[in-house]
């Protein structure tokens, strides 16, 4: 009896033990009728070692989800956490999602809600995920709009293959294209996330174009749909999200796009910058300046085009290409 009741209570203890090491996270919100998973998803990573990231955690909107500590890349529907969320044991992380309504110049039967990669936020989380992680954070579907909902079995895991496995190994291809050499230097040197904008083109129409090496050193440039955040909705309806910003626009001929900005964005979450070609030559300024330039590169942004674009001032360029 006394042995039972000793490997009871060494059981007792270590339960209890496991529970206060752990943390805990909660997603706070309503999903939007059109949005159909309504689940968090949220992986851990190790800072500061790219590619260490444990298996995908999926839980509710509302309710406490036990999570070892750590600091974890965040999503919900296709929206990603502007930053890295940090879970400490014993305690809870609460997290609030915004709401996107239609905007009142917005008319139609059919209204698609999607990221806006014009911004720098939405950029960045692109990113962020990439250099933690290795890949991207979502899967997404070959040929439709960005997301899961409207695909069929065989157009999933479109951007799955992204995973530059080629780069650190490409000395060993031996002759390769030199823009496959350009993007790997990119990949492989890159320090912090914003490393990486170099290998992407972000188009005004919520599509974006990604420079991927495959092996044996053969670059694609592959197109990527808009990220729609839920289903079509209509005037009346709302879609959940995380910070960012979006673009609110309906089906049909000569719609506009709105912009809708949500949550408080921190100042890091907008230092983020695109790429219009990854595989441009910059040449360096060496005491030139760039006032007849037609793409330069700032702290903030690659290749920009316009000065008033944010982070595009061109007294600020480190980098041009002559016109």
């Amino acid at each position: 009896m006394k042995k039972w009741w000793i490997a009871v209570s060494t059981l007792l203890f270590a339960g209890l033990a496991q529970a206060q090491s752990m943390g805990a996270m909660q997603v706070n919100g309503q999903a939007g009728s059109q949005q159909l998973f309504q689940k968090v998803k949220a992986v851990r990573c190790q800072v500061g070692q790219r590619g260490a990231c444990d298996a995908a955690v999926f839980f509710d909107l509302n309710k406490q989800q036990a999570l070892n500590p750590g600091t974890y890349v965040v999503g919900f529907e296709n929206s990603i956490y502007p930053e890295l969320v940090t879970v400490n044991a014993g305690q809870v992380t609460n997290l609030y999602l915004e709401r996107v309504t239609v905007p009142p110049q917005v008319k139609g039967a059919k209204i698609r809600v999607y990221r806006d990669f014009t911004s720098l936020v939405e950029q960045k989380k692109i990113y962020l995920t990439m250099f933690m992680m290795n890949r991207h954070f979502f899967r997404l579907d070959k040929d439709n709009f960005g997301d899961l909902y409207l695909a069929g079995l065989w157009e999933r895991d479109f951007v799955q293959r992204f995973t530059y496995e080629v780069c650190p190994r490409i000395d060993a291809y031996g002759e390769v294209a030199s823009s496959a050499r350009a993007i790997c230097k990119s990949w492989n040197s890159a320090k912090t996330s914003n490393d990486l904008r170099d290998l992407y083109n972000f188009a005004n129409d919520g599509t974006f174009q990604e420079m991927w090496v495959t092996f044996p050193g053969d670059v694609i440039a592959s197109k990527h749909p808009r990220y729609l955040v839920s289903a079509p909705i209509t005037a009346g309806d709302f879609v959940a999200v995380f910070p960012g910003v979006y673009k609110v626009q309906a089906e049909g001929k000569n719609q506009s796009a709105v912009t809708v900005k949500t949550g408080q964005l921190s100042q890091n979450a907008s230092n983020f910058g695109f790429s219009l070609n990854a595989v441009r030559s910059f040449i360096s300024l060496d005491g030139e300046d760039c006032s007849t330039a037609r793409t330069w590169k700032t702290d903030s942004r690659s290749y920009c085009t316009s000065d008033s674009a944010e982070g595009c001032d061109r007294s600020s360029a480190e980098s041009c290409e002559p016109m």
